[in-house]
């Protein structure tokens, strides 16, 4: 690195307050950010019903830990026009399209990662980094910097980072890719930080109590009562909207009369206000395809492996570039509930992000 200034993403949280610490104990001059992506009224008008980040909360632990560490300085920034007009209409939107999205891909996109070297600049820092759990490193294959699994297989969070432009992925660093969140806990609570045992954010910043269907009503996305059909065309039920579901879903829908074997939500039909649903062997597909893909690692056609939302396995697979900017999945075993709206993102046999784009 040219010099030791270094951008901290602070939460607030354990991770990203031991990763400072790791990082001062590395001769960094670390310097803190905090992001304040909604405003703090949300969280006295909507209490949490998981812990959430951005809170008020986590931005006065992120300022207690920055003054504990004695970090070369500190920076509350708001982000609240930017993240409504990048993530929450697109959450919106995507809802209101039938599709299912995932914020959390885009947040990393555009401010962890993207908006938070403009502000590394300011301080002639070249370098930012979080307390995520992925591993860079320099890749002799592929003779560039590559965006790698985390050691800890539970705390792994290359899925939520795969969206990242490649061009920015030089300029990060990640001092937890080699470590255990036990590991972690337990330097925590050797500092005696006081948030050694903070639980771990779960659910969106932006809806602290996790109801979204209550979010999209508050924003005009109402879609009445629908009707549910069968692959056939028949009419077999119905639905309370159709945003209130999504593909794989068995629950929330009356059907007309009991069905011998299970059946899932197979297509969302929003024009129509309408679903239709399946057995379970019907939602299993052999292929999918994903665009507005975000080439890591470009290739035209390669065996690694395709990870379709967060809480998935990844699955064998023939990943193909079709075009500058979709690829099409072939998995070597149909793969449960393809989500049109979730990301797609596939890896080499060795952990190493290769793309990642939205599913069709």
């Amino acid at each position: 690195m040219s010099n030791n200034k270094i951008v901290m993403l602070m939460s607030g949280g354990v991770d990203s307050s031991v990763a400072a610490y790791l990082l001062k104990e590395q001769n960094f001059q670390v310097i803190g950010i905090h992001f304040k992506t909604v405003s703090d009224i949300v969280f006295s008008l909507i209490p949490e019903t998981k812990k959430v980040c951005c809170s008020p909360s986590d931005t006065l632990d992120a300022l207690k830990i920055a003054d504990k560490l004695e970090l070369e300085d500190f920076q509350i920034v708001d982000i609240k026009e930017e993240f409504k007009e990048k993530i929450i209409d697109y959450f919106i939107k995507t809802y209101k399209n039938g599709k299912t999205p995932n914020p959390c891909m885009l947040c990393n996109r555009y401010f962890k990662f993207g908006k938070a070297l403009e502000i590394a600049k300011e301080y002639n820092a070249e370098y930012i980094a979080s307390g995520h759990y992925i591993l860079k490193e320099y890749s002799e294959k592929y003779s560039r910097f590559v965006l790698k699994k985390g050691i800890d297989k539970y705390k792994d969070q290359s899925y939520f980072l795969s969206y990242i432009k490649a061009e920015n992925i030089p300029k990060l660093y990640f001092p937890l890719g080699n470590m255990h969140k036990t590991e972690i806990r337990d330097i925590a609570a050797n500092l005696e930080l006081s948030v050694a045992d903070k639980p771990d954010s779960q659910e969106l910043c932006f809806i602290p109590d996790n109801d979204y269907r209550r979010y999209l009503k508050e924003n005009k996305v109402e879609p009445n009562e629908g009707i549910v059909y069968d692959l056939e065309g028949n009419e077999v039920g119905t639905h309370s909207g159709y945003t209130n579901y999504t593909i794989g879903q068995r629950t929330g829908i009356n059907y007309y009369k009991n069905f011998p074997v299970k059946m899932h939500v197979y297509k969302i039909i929003s024009e129509k206000n309408a679903l239709v649903v399946a057995p379970t062997e019907k939602l299993y597909s052999n292929e999918l395809i994903a665009t507005n893909v975000n080439f890591i690692i470009d290739f035209d056609k390669i065996e690694g492996l395709c990870r379709i939302r967060k809480k998935s396995e990844e699955k064998e697979a023939i990943i193909e570039k079709i075009s500058e900017n979709s690829l099409k999945v072939s998995f070597k075993e149909p793969i449960f509930a393809v989500t049109p709206g979730q990301f797609a993102t596939v890896y080499d046999n060795d952990g190493v992000i290769l793309a990642s784009g939205i599913i069709v």
